[in-house]
């Protein structure tokens, strides 16, 4: 008999989590439910495990800080995106970082399912209802109607990718090789017309359009 693959799901909407673990149960051995990646990250430092389902959305470590945590450590942990933010320049960048799969939160079981038993290195799944999406949206088109819609320079949103990182203003001045006080000016320009006021505004702001 072979023994279940090990998972952990973080997410942080209580439904949607019982929701998953109730039906995976039946399919994997469910070590652990975390509504945030701190938590979820110092689980997976002392427990091995073979899937981590992950959601991006969450007040406390987004999911790509979640992500880029575990590449650095090198973790064997096959990581699948399941959000609803389902744009085709994120899931790329969750592609670039290693991600195997990424869902739509929308994703029936049976698919879900499947795509959680097809995980393997060098290939990247995503659900049918994406493959279907972006068939005709090509990231360019996306990017350049959104840079359009918000009127953000080129450099305006390269730095709303790199806050939606986690970067301080420092560590984005010294990457960018100019001043934290250009950065900051940057940021309260970017503040102003996005209509936020706080950086978790703008990590939002930022799944929600790239």
């Amino acid at each position: 008999m072979n023994l279940k693959r090990t998972l952990v799901i973080c997410e942080d909407h209580p439904i949607y989590a019982q929701g998953m673990e109730d039906f995976l149960t039946d399919h994997f051995k469910v070590l652990g439910k975390f509504n945030n990646g701190k938590d979820t990250l110092s689980f997976l430092e002392k427990q091995n495990v073979d899937i981590l389902l992950l959601d991006l959305n969450m007040e406390e470590m987004n999911g790509i800080e979640v992500v880029k945590s575990l590449k650095i450590k090198n973790t064997h942990t096959q990581i699948v995106i399941i959000s609803m933010y389902n744009d085709k320049m994120l899931i790329d960048k969750c592609k670039k970082l290693g991600v195997l799969a990424y869902c739509n939160k929308q994703v029936a079981n049976r698919e879900l399912l499947e795509i959680l038993n097809s995980l393997k290195s060098g290939t990247f799944l995503v659900d049918s209802s994406l493959k279907e999406k972006h068939k005709l949206n090509p990231s360019k088109t996306l990017q350049e109607g959104f840079e359009k819609k918000i009127a953000l320079t080129k450099r305006e949103i390269e730095l709303v990718s790199l806050f939606s990182e986690g970067l301080s203003n420092n560590e984005i001045a010294d990457q960018l090789n100019i001043s934290s006080f250009t950065i900051d000016t940057h940021k309260k320009n970017i503040f102003r017309k996005l209509k936020i006021n706080t950086t978790v505004e703008l990590v939002k702001f930022y799944y929600e359009n790239f």
